[in-house]
């Protein structure tokens, strides 16, 4: 099979040409699959450390099929959203590979599993462990929009942590429909991505309006602050313990998610301090130039 001669971004920074993944590290047992990428833990031959291995499809730079050549770009806008990236609270990207038609991200190992099973497990967090964990998310995001990168898909099963139990170290993971670009380019996105209970209304519009428009003129775009929306649902359900917006049916829950309709109707916010729940609702509010920032937050 022909190498995959590119073009990879920022001219193949951080591709590995010198050697092939399994000359370098030894893969091991899955640690997690989504989509049509899984994640192996892979160990570092020379130095026996650990780290975490990303694998998916990289289908050539001239395939015909419309489907491939859109995994390719997929996959690519990953890298380049990773790129450079390093702060306490975001994943970063050690170097990666590309091997007959799959490319193998490597990055760091953090073996405390997701917050969603924190959260599952533990249920409602006190407002000091909410506050610990927030923190650090809002540093990662504000990070993130500071370097020109929009996640698009926060949520509790993205949000890792580094030792089980241990919130004083999370970190934000998985940029797989993350955007990278300039001020201009990341307040005109239109593509429709992330999760249903946690996606911002805004983001939700646009798929509408993408849909009647005629042209790409006719479109309003959307910004950052859909990053900020999913922080006030991770916030809701860190003081909770459930989501804000919830309905079997998915239109009803983006009907729901656009009205921007929710409430602290459960006895659990009896015990949540009025500050803890007004920072909720300044994030979780509906037009999306009215709602607070990172530094804010």
């Amino acid at each position: 099979m022909a190498a995959d001669l590119g073009p990879f971004p920022e001219g193949g920074k951080k591709l590995r040409k010198d050697a092939r993944l399994e000359d370098v590290y030894s893969l091991g047992s899955i640690i997690g699959t989504g989509g049509f990428s899984e994640v192996q833990v892979a160990t570092d031959r020379a130095i026996r450390h650990q780290c975490a291995c990303k694998s998916m499809p990289l289908p050539p730079a001239d395939s015909e099929s419309k489907a491939e050549r859109q995994a390719r770009m997929a996959a690519l806008r990953e890298i380049s959203s990773m790129l450079g990236l390093e702060h306490p609270n975001v994943v970063g990207l050690r170097e990666y590979f590309v091997e007959s038609n799959r490319v193998y991200l490597i990055m760091e190992l953090l073996r405390g599993g997701e917050l969603l099973d924190a959260v599952n497990t533990h249920g409602p967090f006190s407002e000091e462990d909410a506050r610990t964990i927030f923190l650090q998310l809002m540093r990662g995001v504000q990070y993130l929009h500071s370097v020109g990168v929009v996640h698009r898909d926060l949520k509790l099963d993205n949000l890792l942590l580094a030792k089980k139990g241990d919130i004083s170290c999370l970190k934000i993971a998985d940029f797989g429909v993350a955007m990278k670009g300039s001020p201009a380019v990341l307040n005109s996105m239109r593509t429709v991505c992330g999760s249903p209970q946690y996606i911002a209304p805004e983001v939700i519009c646009a798929g509408k309006k993408r849909d009647a428009a005629s042209t790409d003129a006719d479109l309003d775009g959307y910004g950052p602050a859909c990053d900020l929306w999913s922080c006030g649902v991770i916030l809701f359900m860190l003081l909770g313990g459930y989501p804000p917006f919830w309905h079997e049916s998915k239109p009803q829950l983006l009907e729901a998610v656009e009205r921007g309709e929710f409430e602290f109707a459960d006895p659990v916010w009896q015990e949540v301090s009025w500050q803890a729940k007004d920072l909720v609702s300044k994030l979780l509010v509906v037009d999306p130039d009215k709602r607070l920032t990172p530094a804010q937050a």
